[in-house]
């Protein structure tokens, strides 16, 4: 939690004078407008709403694959539309400060399978760590998506240590089989570019491309 970009600003169940002393449905975390905000898991897009200056503003409503609800509230642009199938890491809009707030911040909530609102403070992490800008190698390792381009997705270094203990280096070779035509395909992209520079620092980039392509996997 204190490794947090943005600050938890309002914790589940707190009762303040803002909701007329009801008990918060979600939690609050304080982030710049603008701030890109992305979906916590794999979900369909089941409502976008806007309320105006009431409620939650303009949100965007998910329905995650284990049949929980997120909820996006205060948001000042929605970049998706209802029935749109979500990715894990996908842009759903911008961060806001619209509907009854009193600052720029996002309010996420969690409803479970039979509408009713459970703490979200576990995925708060997660949801930190997927909005705002984000790293080439986050991108990469979360999503397996740099800009337009699909990539396998990488595992965590928990879940790697957990199947490298179980399985060793044999899982590691087939995966490396498996990305290998992705492996040649950006290394002869690589080759081509800095062969117009040098032949021999071409050569360099094509291997270095292959080895830390495989390293990646590890």
């Amino acid at each position: 939690m204190n490794s947090m970009k943005f600050k938890l600003s309002s914790e589940f169940g707190v009762m303040e004078q803002i909701r007329n002393g009801k008990p918060h449905t979600g939690i609050d975390l304080a982030m710049p407008e603008g701030t890109e905000l992305r979906s916590i898991g794999e979900a369909v897009v089941e409502r976008v709403v806007d309320y105006g200056s009431q409620n939650i503003g303009k949100g965007v409503i998910l329905r995650l694959e284990d049949g929980t609800t997120a909820i996006y509230g205060h948001m000042s642009e929605i970049k998706v539309k209802v029935g749109q199938i979500i990715k894990e890491g996908e842009t759903l809009g911008y961060s806001g400060n619209t509907g009854h707030s009193t600052g720029a911040h996002l309010h996420f909530g969690l409803k479970d399978q039979t509408g009713n609102f459970i703490d979200p403070t576990p995925l708060s992490s997660k949801l930190d760590s997927l909005s705002g800008k984000q790293s080439f190698m986050d991108r990469f390792i979360e999503n397996g998506t740099v800009g337009n381009v699909q990539f396998p997705s990488l595992p965590s270094i928990k879940e790697w240590v957990s199947d490298f203990l179980k399985s060793g280096i044999e899982d590691w070779i087939v995966d490396f089989i498996l990305a290998l035509p992705i492996l040649l395909t950006v290394g002869l992209g690589v080759w081509a570019l800095l062969n117009m520079i040098s032949k021999r620092l071409a050569s360099l980039g094509f291997g270095l491309t292959i080895i830390s392509g495989g390293l990646l996997l590890l």
